[in-house]
This record gives structure tokens, C-alpha cells and sequence, in this order.
């Protein structure tokens, strides 16, 4: 007489989506390295992003100076659209005359991120 037992629906789901490594788990033939699983642990996740925005942050702050960083904020890139957050439409108007500037300058800060334009909202 066998031990196995059928399957429930919701464990078939869960193998058909688990990673390579968690079928394998218990077995040391099928051990995936830590390092390798990381990254696509943090892309899944949405934790590179929030480590990447502290970088745009910062590169945001050195672009625009102390004074208006301190009153701008960083929300979003998406698809190369940067989006700054701002107090009032005067600061809109301020910063989009500066906007070719601090794309070229946030472009040199940051090599890993391709900015291609500044949306301000209020």
C-alpha cells in the first residue's frame, strides 16, 4: 500500500509556482547560493526600488540644492519619468525653467537610472 495521498488543489498551485530551489528543499543536490536568489527575492518584492529611490533622493537633493529639496520630494520613476512633489505652482514654475539642467545633472549622478523627464505635482 502506497504513503502518497492526493494532491488538494491548492498544493498543486503552489508547486507549479514555486522556484527551482523550494522544490528541491531538503536536498543538498538541489541547494541554490543565497546570492543568487537575493536579487530576484528583492525585485519580487519592490525592495530595490525603495534602495534605488534613496539613491534618487540624494542625487535629487545635490541637484537642486538644500533649500529646495527640503520643501520637494521624491515619489516616483517610472519609465524614466521622474516625479517631484512639490509645496505650490510657483515651485512648478521655478523647476521646470530648470528642468533641462537637472535632467543633465541627475543623469550624471545617477548612471544606473535613465531619467528622461521631471513631472512636478502638487
Amino acid at each position: 500500500m502506497s504513503n502518497t495521498r492526493k494532491k488538494t488543489y491548492p498544493e498543486k498551485k503552489a508547486q507549479q509556482h514555486a522556484t527551482p530551489a523550494s522544490r528541491n528543499r531538503g536536498t543538498v543536490s538541489g541547494a541554490t547560493k543565497i546570492g543568487e536568489i537575493l536579487p530576484q527575492l528583492l525585485v519580487r518584492y519592490g525592495l530595490h526600488r525603495r534602495r534605488n529611490l534613496e539613491q534618487i533622493e540624494e542625487a535629487w537633493r545635490q541637484a537642486v540644492g538644500e533649500k529646495d529639496a527640503a520643501v520637494t520630494q521624491v515619489t516616483k520613476l517610472f519609465r524614466g519619468m521622474l516625479t517631484i512633489k512639490v509645496p505650490h505652482n510657483a515651485y512648478i514654475q521655478e523647476l521646470r525653467f530648470r528642468q533641462d539642467e537637472l535632467i543633465n545633472t541627475l543623469s550624471a549622478l545617477l548612471k544606473d537610472e535613465r531619467i528622461t523627464k521631471i513631472r512636478f505635482e502638487v
